[in-house]
């Protein structure tokens, strides 16, 4: 049996290189970048008019000019205004040649072809230059941005119609017990010793909730020949299988066996941890077979441990995680032989629970009372867990960080 560092450091080192992929801008939303993009043509791609107006070529104290023509969008005047002359101009067409200054239509008397000022003008007023906001092969996005539609609207701005990045990885859910109902549509009766399915529901969505993409779930009799058919059907599909049940010692348990006798080699099983000891990890060539525990806390802190960051990395996403500090409500002390990830909430400071850390109120954090691996509600009622590890003693009052679901 491994610790919990031995396991996250072998399943780090065992996950397979991320993958680039060229979507439509349609497509990518939600995507991180893989790759950065510099401009092939400045922004603004030419000097234009930010009102609609009349353009000038720009004189100390002059206050009458001749309209010649038009500047409108998407149709340019080229002909080049002398001193005291002026062109009608639209938001967004091209400055005509000699023209530096735009006169709003706000600050001006038209009177037939000539046009008067009503205010003193400035040089170079409501003119965007070529290039102002960034010039030809300058960086405008970064490889691992998170990409968000102004991202894809900046993408449009240059003509792109496609962005490299990365691409989700394939997970498969496997689901063993005789004993499982999977629910569907309509009320289902369960016999007597059957259970509905959980955790299926709850790893495909944490699954699709981080970006991955899931295969259609399936249900494994316990079985060697079930287990065996479930696992050939989707491991030349998928990047990653996570299983649930059918780990431990039991008479009923085949998953370390049939993995085996697919060709899967044995990475790790079981971990000193609570809840999700008997945790199981294979590869075959890329592929990554995660047997996780059939309780549901020790299938989801399992997953949320050791999987999700690998979909994360193979993602371009940040795998770090999101964590929040606080004090202990309580001693905490594990002298159990295993690290255990304790569920907590975090409570508001009060008059008679508030702590102080460098002049912050920091949440005080309790642990739950309830926490059984098969206990659902140790998820539901917490805001995330302490890592306790092994022989470590957490005091009252004392600093300690939370990870957040």
């Amino acid at each position: 049996m491994i610790t919990v560092r031995e396991a996250k450091h072998l399943v780090q080192y065992h996950q397979p290189a991320p993958r680039i992929t060229q979507k439509s801008l349609v497509e990518i939303s939600g995507c991180i970048l893989a790759k950065d993009v510099a401009a092939d043509s400045p922004s603004p791609r030419f000097t234009n008019s930010a009102m609609d107006g009349f353009a000038i070529a720009f004189i100390e104290k002059a206050t009458t000019f001749r309209i010649i023509g038009e500047s409108a969008a998407g149709k340019p005047l080229n002909i080049h205004l002398h001193m005291g002359e002026a062109a009608k101009i639209s938001t967004g067409a091209v400055l005509p040649p000699g023209t530096d200054t735009v006169l709003p239509v706000e600050d001006v008397v038209c009177e037939g072809d000539i046009v008067h000022l009503k205010k003193p003008a400035r040089q170079g007023q409501w003119v965007r230059k070529e290039g102002a906001e960034y010039a030809r092969g300058d960086l405008v996005l970064r490889s691992g941005t998170l990409l968000r539609p102004a991202h894809i609207a900046l993408a449009a701005q240059l003509g792109l119609t496609e962005l490299p990045v990365y691409e989700a990885p394939v997970v498969a859910l496997l689901a063993t017990g005789s004993e499982i109902v999977s629910i569907g549509k309509g009320d289902v009766a369960l016999l007597e010793g059957q259970i509905f399915d959980a955790n299926t529901p709850m790893l495909q969505a944490a699954v699709q909730d981080f970006g991955a993409k899931v295969l259609p779930p399936r249900r494994v009799e316990d079985t060697l020949e079930s287990t065996l058919s479930a696992l050939h059907n989707v491991m030349q599909q998928a990047d990653i299988i996570c299983t649930t049940g059918g780990v431990s010692v039991g008479d009923h348990d085949f998953v370390k066996q049939a993995a085996a006798e697919l060709g899967f080699t044995t990475i790790f099983w079981r971990v000193r941890q609570k809840p999700g000891k008997p945790l199981f990890f294979a590869t075959r060539g890329s592929t990554l077979l995660f047997g996780l525990p059939g309780n549901p806390v020790s299938t989801l802190m399992c997953f949320i441990h050791y999987v999700r960051p690998i979909i994360a990395s193979m993602l371009g996403r940040d795998t770090a995680w999101q964590t929040i500090q606080g004090r202990m409500s309580q001693s905490l002390v594990n002298r159990g032989g295993r690290a255990e990830f304790v569920r907590v909430r975090l409570e508001k400071a009060t008059e008679h629970n508030n702590v102080v850390l460098d002049d912050n109120i920091l949440p005080v954090v309790v642990p739950l009372e309830k926490q059984e691996s098969f206990m659902l509600t140790s998820l539901t009622e917490a805001d995330g867990f302490v890592f306790l590890d092994i022989d470590e003693e957490i005091y009252a009052g004392a600093p300690i960080e939370v990870m957040l679901w």
